[in-house]
């Protein structure tokens, strides 16, 4: 879905809930307002809407924060990709087209199948799987008796961090808020929206823009919830722009750049 059908959506049923709601309140409220009736509802509506903009604002920063980190990690995986293909550029030259091969597999993998598996499922893709397994295989010690090489060593050290960075990416696109936090944050806020309607003002247009004006920023709020939670999929989807650049690199380096 495009961004701006998410928008549309999230923050259109925001307001057509809270111009419907003041709309029907108040033909209910106007016959039974009496002195001090917002007087009560003030500081009601204050105080949840408080504790509702500190639970929302929370978790904005919380999942920009997560999606940040999922973002950073997935370009330090590419960036040190390309560091172990210019690392193979000592090993003897039989070790160096089967390392190269495999990290060529392994990338392209990524940048292709896992990125969509990611984007579908949140799994991960066999070939690339099987491509780091290679890797390591590569450098075991009772296979391959230059394993124990300064440069091997090295090499497998260095892999051993994209190993890491290959788990914490696909945890983190299986990560997102739970079913119980939503259903929170959206109860929440048609509490808060709903209290509003029971405010009063004598002039019913300027009841309804206010409410729906507040309605609007905490749909805002929501979208931005909805779009980040998933940081491997829908209108923010970080890309595989960084490993479709590593495998640019491999082709300099394979030109003696």
């Amino acid at each position: 879905m495009h961004m701006m059908t998410y928008a549309i959506v999230i923050i259109g049923l925001c307001v057509l809930y809270a111009a419907g709601g003041v709309a029907l309140i108040r033909q209910f409220t106007k016959r039974h307002v009496r002195e001090g009736h917002n007087d009560v509802l003030v500081p009601l509506f204050l105080m949840a809407g408080t504790l509702y903009a500190v639970l929302l604002g929370f978790l904005v920063i919380a999942v920009w924060e997560s999606y940040g980190a999922a973002k950073d990690n997935a370009a330090e995986e590419a960036s040190t990709l390309t560091t172990l293909y210019r690392e193979t550029t000592g090993m003897p030259t039989s070790e160096r087209v089967e390392v190269r091969a495999l990290l060529k597999e392994y990338t392209e993998a990524v940048a292709g199948d896992e990125w969509k598996i990611q984007a579908a499922t949140g799994g991960a893709s066999p070939t690339a799987r099987a491509a780091v397994a290679k890797l390591f295989g590569v450098f075991d010690p009772q296979k391959n008796p230059y394993a124990n090489a300064a440069i091997s060593a090295d090499f497998v050290r260095t892999l051993d961090g994209v190993a890491d960075d290959r788990n914490r990416r696909t945890l983190d696109a299986n990560e997102s808020l739970s079913p119980v936090l939503w259903g929170g944050i959206i109860f929440g806020g048609a509490i808060v929206i709903g209290m509003a309607f029971l405010l009063y003002m004598e002039k019913g247009a300027l009841h309804v823009a206010g409410v729906v004006m507040m309605a609007a920023l905490i749909g805002s709020l929501l979208f931005m919830i909805a779009i980040l939670d998933h940081p491997f999929s829908g209108p923010l989807a970080i890309s595989s722009d960084s490993f479709e650049h590593s495998l640019s690199v491999y082709q300099s380096v394979d030109g003696g750049h």
